[in-house]
């Protein structure tokens, strides 16, 4: 019996990989929308009782993260619907979107800190 595997067992392997990377690629994308839901609430109610200052920084960053959560959602969806053999290929794209997603809500983060210092606000230490 050889250690090689049928073209079957060979598209069954890589249709269950690219369920996993998938399934784990959406799961990062649920948790960032869920994170990223309660920083822009604490921005919303900082801005309403101003304890914050919104400043250039603070707007860029939520347009990119705004921007960044499309295109990994796109690049996700794009790996979702691609044949058996091409998904490997879009990987880096999923990978790359989620990087550029993960550092605007940094950078987001950055910018409600900074805010909130030069409004005089308290210097909260929020774990995101």
């Amino acid at each position: 019996m050889s250690n090689e595997q049928t073209p079957e067992a060979n598209r069954r392997t890589s249709i269950a990989r690219k369920a996993a990377y998938s399934k784990a690629a959406k799961k990062r994308l649920h948790d960032a929308r869920i994170k990223l839901g309660g920083v822009k609430a604490r921005i919303r109610s900082a801005t309403v009782a101003r304890q914050i200052v919104v400043s250039r920084q603070l707007e860029d960053a939520q347009r990119a993260v705004d921007a960044n959560l499309v295109a990994a959602e796109s690049s996700l969806e794009r790996l979702r619907k691609s044949g058996d053999n091409a998904w490997e290929d879009l990987t880096p794209d999923v990978d790359t979107a989620w990087e550029d997603l993960s550092q605007s809500i940094k950078k987001l983060v950055a910018g409600y800190s900074e805010g909130k210092r030069q409004s005089g606000g308290e210097d909260e230490q929020d774990d995101y």
